[in-house]
């Protein structure tokens, strides 16, 4: 992997835990999270509307990130669902492997 792309999922896997840090806090809210975009831009600070179920949804698969239409880069990753106001996006398999190790969720049982 090139440090180039190195950087990106390094700020990736940042948006990602101010993500998981905003949903533990919210466990119990039944309506929308207000999470960041999970973007590569170190820059991006623009805000993502999910359902808790929708996240849930989401981080199932620690290879997926939300990100706003336009905010996906596809040298390093693919659109696999396209929503009404935000994107899913997979890592390739050569970016994956940081990402993986960097799940918070790995150790622990999916809720």
């Amino acid at each position: 992997m090139s440090s180039r792309e190195q950087r990106l999922a390094e700020n990736e896997i940042l948006f990602r835990r101010v993500n998981e840090r905003i949903a533990e806090l919210t466990d119990s809210w039944p309506g929308e999270l207000d999470l960041v975009c999970e973007c590569a831009n170190e820059d991006c600070h623009q805000v993502l509307h999910l359902s808790v179920e929708e996240y849930e949804l989401l981080r199932r698969n620690p290879r997926r990130f939300a990100v706003l239409p336009g905010h996906e880069i596809l040298e390093i990753e693919t659109v696999v669902e396209r929503h009404r106001q935000y994107l899913i996006v997979e890592k390739y398999a050569e970016t994956h492997l940081q990402v993986e190790q960097a799940d918070l969720r790995s150790d622990q049982p999916r809720r």
